[in-house]
C-alpha cells in the first residue's frame, strides 16, 4: 500500500460515496412530503467538499506524474507495475493502483459489517431493521450501573 498519499484512503473514499449518494437518496424524501431547503442546503455543502476531495486528488496525481517525469506515453505508476491491462486503462494514473486498493477494502469492510449484521440478527432472533433494534438493555441495572 502506498501510505502517505491523502485523499485517496478507505475513509476519503466512503465520504466522497456518500457525498455522491446524498441526494439520491433525499429524492425519496422529496416524493414523501419529507424534504427541506435545509437538508438540500447540507447536501450541496456535502457535494462541494467531496468535488474538492475529487479534484485535489486529480491535481496532486497530475503534480507527483509531472515531478518524476512522467509526461505521454509510459505508465510510471503503480498500477502499469501490478497489472499490465490495469496500466493499459491508465497509463498515466499515479494513484490507480491505491485508488483500487481503496475500493476492495472498502467493499470488503463493507461486506463484514452487512455479515456480522446479519449474523446477529439471526442468532438474536430479532428482526434485521435497525430501526427496530432497542437502544435500553431490558435489565436496567446496566444503565443504572447497579
Amino acid at each position: 500500500m502506498f501510505a502517505g498519499l491523502p485523499g485517496i484512503g478507505v475513509g476519503t473514499l466512503f465520504y466522497v460515496l456518500i457525498a455522491i449518494w446524498m441526494p439520491l437518496r433525499e429524492i425519496a424524501f422529496v416524493v414523501q412530503g419529507r424534504s427541506s431547503l435545509a437538508r438540500w442546503r447540507l447536501i450541496g455543502t456535502q457535494l462541494l467538499f467531496a468535488a474538492g476531495i475529487i479534484v485535489s486528488v486529480a491535481l496532486a496525481d497530475r503534480l507527483l506524474l509531472w515531478m518524476l517525469g512522467g509526461s505521454g506515453t509510459g505508465g510510471v505508476g503503480p498500477a502499469h507495475w501490478i497489472s499490465q491491462s490495469l496500466g493499459a486503462k491508465a497509463p498515466e494514473s499515479f494513484m490507480a493502483a491505491p485508488i483500487a486498493a481503496s475500493l476492495v477494502l472498502l467493499a470488503a469492510v463493507l461486506a463484514a459489517v452487512q455479515f456480522g449484521r446479519l449474523t446477529i440478527a439471526v442468532m438474536q432472533g430479532r428482526p434485521r431493521d435497525p430501526r427496530t433494534i432497542e437502544l435500553v438493555p431490558e435489565d436496567s441495572s446496566l444503565v443504572d450501573g447497579a
